[in-house]
């Protein structure tokens, strides 16, 4: 018989609670053992550098992974890794616990399309184009005939062989100074930096050259380093770059004064070849002599024309002239010259005489206040005779105005002459009647003539008013008429 109700079945027992650490470890375990070794594929959205350590995100349209690449993997990196390239970042998956955040731990990156080395490339060319090292300007001009040449490159290679070869053919016998250094492989940039440095410091050399033969990209990854660049630009010898095949161009080529397409094409561009040099040489030795023929015969025909000419003639007169001038100057000084010690001597012996008389000398003060004294009193006395004279003086001249004739004539009286006369009339006898006269009054002179003469009484009054005379004519004048 069946029963109704089925046998109630036992609940399941719940899972085993785990602490938050205990979680995350084995998660972590979990995910290092199955995703030990996984590529992404992703854009970097950010990147940020603490500690050497570069830390970053890769994102795509939907979903975005922390990553990090520690510093000891991220400085094989040949490229630079920024915001907004894509790459395939290769690593394992981890959690870190602190956080409880899933992230990537990167050991490589490898950019999405163009090669990593190329990126690179690309990336160092654009930082030193925008300082300016591939500038023109900044080009320094190769000597055209170097006496002492330093190489860098490898003693093993090819490119060293081919180098020398080709300037022994074109101009033997120039000191060349190889650098060994590694011109591949990780050490190869250090080194390369190195032996610039070293033979610019040394500073011996003329012209500097880096060489290196042909090779993929990867060979010429040295000569694309930074390192290597800057050490070319800081160089202070002019430099040639020599490095791979013609058709391959790294950094060197362009920070360099001079590019070379290859180690061979260098030798020949940095001297040129010692025949030919010497052709040139002959050449111009050859133009130089004849214009010399040339211009000394032209020079001779001028000399010999000048030499009959008249002011050639001229000129020797003058130059005899000249040297009698000089001779006759020469005695002159010579004259002077033997006079010399002895007015020489009779200045030393005033000088002794005035030393002599040093003694009286020191009182010329004292005498020199007597002297002032008595130039003072001379003056007093002679200020007082000039006043006494000056008084004098104008004692006499007011005499001499009271007496003069002129201070009579202000007081209204007149003086008579007769024209010509400088004595005064003194008698009306002295004059007729019709006879000419000039008186002389205080303020100018009348010219009179005498209507009568005769005798004054001496009872008669000065001065006696009488009518109007008649108008007096003159003996060639008429009356007029009434």
């Amino acid at each position: 018989m069946t029963r109704m109700f089925p046998r109630p079945v036992a609940a399941a027992a719940p899972p085993r609670p785990y602490t938050v650490s205990e979680l995350l470890s084995e998660v972590g375990s979990r995910l290092r053992s199955d995703w030990r070794d996984v590529a992404v594929a992703g854009e970097i959205g950010r990147f940020d550098l603490r500690g050497g350590h570069g830390y970053f995100t890769l994102k795509d349209r939907a979903a975005t992974l922390n990553a990090v690449i520690f510093a000891s993997e991220l400085a094989r990196v040949p490229f630079r890794p920024e915001p907004g390239l894509e790459v395939v970042a290769r690593g394992i998956l981890d959690l870190w616990a602190p956080q409880g955040r899933f992230q990537l731990k990167a050991w490589t990156l490898e950019p999405v399309g163009a090669g990593a080395l190329q990126l690179a490339f690309e990336q160092l060319k654009k930082k030193l184009e925008a300082e300016g090292l591939f500038e023109r300007a900044r080009k320094r001009p190769i000597p055209a005939l170097p006496r002492s040449i330093a190489l860098v490159t490898s003693p093993e290679g090819a490119a060293v062989r081919d180098f020398l070869s080709v300037l022994r053919r074109r101009f033997d016998g120039l000191a060349i100074t190889i650098y060994p250094v590694r011109v591949q492989g990780d050490l190869a940039a250090g080194e390369i930096a190195s032996g610039i440095r070293a033979c610019s410091a040394r500073g011996a050399f003329d012209v500097l050259i880096v060489a290196r033969g042909g090779g993929s990209l990867e060979d010429l990854a040295p000569f694309n380093s930074e390192r290597v660049a800057r050490a070319l630009a800081e160089c202070r010898i002019p430099t040639i770059s020599a490095v791979g095949h013609e058709t391959d161009v790294t950094i060197c080529d362009l920070v360099a004064d001079l590019r070379a397409a290859t180690p061979s094409a260098a030798a020949e561009l940095v001297v040129d070849r010692k025949d030919g040099l010497c052709r040139r040489v002959e050449d111009a030795r050859r133009r130089a002599r004849r214009a010399l023929a040339a211009r000394l015969t032209l020079e001779r025909a001028r000399l010999s024309a000048l030499s009959r000419a008249e002011g050639l003639l001229r000129f020797r007169y003058r130059l005899r002239e000249w040297g009698d001038r000089v001779a006759l100057s020469r005695e002159t000084l010579l004259d002077a010259l033997a006079r010399r010690p002895a007015q020489e001597r009779a200045r030393l012996a005033g000088a002794r005489r005035f030393l002599e008389a040093f003694a009286r000398t020191a009182r010329l003060g004292e005498r020199r206040g007597s002297l002032t004294h008595a130039s003072h009193r001379l003056e007093a006395k002679i200020r007082r005779i000039v006043e006494g004279q000056r008084a004098r003086l104008a004692g006499t001249a007011a005499k001499l105005d009271a007496l003069s004739p002129l201070a009579v004539l202000a007081r209204g009286y007149a003086v008579a002459y007769k024209p010509g006369a400088r004595r005064p009339l003194l008698s009306s006898s002295e004059v007729k009647a019709g006879e000419r006269i000039r008186v002389r009054l205080h303020e100018g002179e009348l010219g009179a003539v005498v209507r009568e003469g005769g005798r004054v009484r001496e009872d008669a009054p000065l001065f006696r008013e009488e009518p109007p005379p008649a108008p007096f004519l003159f003996p060639d004048e008429e009356e007029p008429k009434r």
